[in-house]
């Protein structure tokens, strides 16, 4: 890890994760978009998609009902940080180090080589200990 990587800390670097992510996200979607956009063909289609977005968007919400509510609370772990990447934490009788925090998961290191992975949604639904509260640069 370079020095200057190395001085952020690690409330810093889970949020950077994840805004990174959402910003991918985010750009991809709208890239996506533009390139349909430009082939002809497709313009009345996409102004029939568009026309008809709300039951699109009511539709895929219902089916995605649980991804969504994953997604939503990894924004929510990002933002309220009770837990952050390298944190050692127990949940549900589960103990490890955080290795990894994304939009839908939290990927927990038992010690053992194996990784739990655990559902945003439970954390924030749950009751987790975290045994890392002190902010160190890492």
């Amino acid at each position: 890890m370079s020095p200057a990587v190395s001085q952020v800390s690690r409330t810093t670097r889970t949020r950077l994760r994840i805004l990174r992510r959402l910003a991918f996200l985010g750009v991809f979607l709208v890239v996506a978009m533009l390139a349909l956009s430009q082939f002809t063909e497709l313009k009345q289609l996409a102004a029939g998609v568009l026309a008809s977005t709300a039951l699109v968007v009511a539709v895929v919400g219902f089916a995605a009902q649980r991804t969504l509510a994953n997604m939503i609370a990894g924004i929510q772990i990002a933002i309220s940080q009770p837990i952050r990447i390298g944190d050692r934490v127990s949940f549900e009788e589960r103990v490890g180090r955080v290795t990894d925090i994304t939009l839908s998961y939290t990927y927990v290191d038992p010690g053992d080589g194996s990784s739990v992975v655990i559902p945003n949604q439970l954390l924030t639904e749950g009751i987790v200990h975290n045994h890392s509260t002190e902010d160190t640069v890492a």
